[in-house]
């Protein structure tokens, strides 16, 4: 599920350009909101000096200036030589809010953000967690439902619901979530359909409805 860049042209600089296990075994918490706004200036400033002097320069650049204004489901990054998570960051850039995978790194005491984000590969949830987080989803919706045959067919589904795949992961447009591709069966029935994982206190979860 391919998502397109939707940041202005200058806003598009630092997050576009958008911890290790041990680090956080370490106890090394996460960056604050303050911590990784800092380091968006940091990268923003430095973009805005590479460009061409004109009068309007700094007028322009501040006009699309990103603001950070939220960091959920900061993640260890495995690949990373150094310290990093990989958070999702949610920013307003222009008239609308954006949601995009950051990579932040420990550098001395600060945090900075890292260049190349586009190569930052979507965090995906074990099979074996997005089966459980299934079942559940078909444990809330029989909890709700009053249809006799169709709380037959979700108590079905909530036993022997078995998760074959789960692809094509993505940073939601609409909410700070990752959204992937689950195949999945139960009763001889297969089929795909889009879920919705956040990560919390450690632990992948079935995203809120929006």
């Amino acid at each position: 599920m391919p998502r397109c860049p939707r940041f202005p042209p200058l806003a598009a600089l630092p997050m576009l350009l958008m911890t290790l296990p041990a680090a956080h075994a370490a106890g090394m918490p996460d960056p604050t909101l303050a911590q990784a706004q800092a380091a968006m200036d940091r990268l923003f400033e430095e973009a805005i000096a590479e460009r061409p002097e004109s009068p309007t320069r700094r007028l322009i650049a501040d006009a699309f200036r990103p603001r950070l204004l939220a960091l959920s489901g900061c993640l260890p990054a495995a690949d990373a030589a150094v310290p990093s998570v990989d958070c999702i960051g949610s920013a307003q850039a222009g008239p609308e809010v954006v949601h995009r995978l950051l990579r932040f790194s420990r550098v001395g005491e600060a945090w900075e953000l890292q260049y190349a984000q586009r190569a930052l590969p979507v965090p995906v949830p074990p099979l074996a967690r997005v089966q459980v987080l299934l079942r559940e989803r078909f444990a809330a919706r029989l909890a709700r439902e009053q249809d006799a045959g169709t709380r037959q067919e979700l108590a079905l589904a909530m036993r022997e619901a078995e998760v074959f795949g789960v692809q094509d992961c993505a940073v939601g447009d609409d909410a700070p979530v990752i959204e992937c591709d689950v195949s999945a069966g139960a009763g001889g029935e297969r089929g795909h359909q889009t879920m919705a994982f956040a990560w919390r206190d450690g632990h992948w979860v079935n995203a809120p409805a929006q």
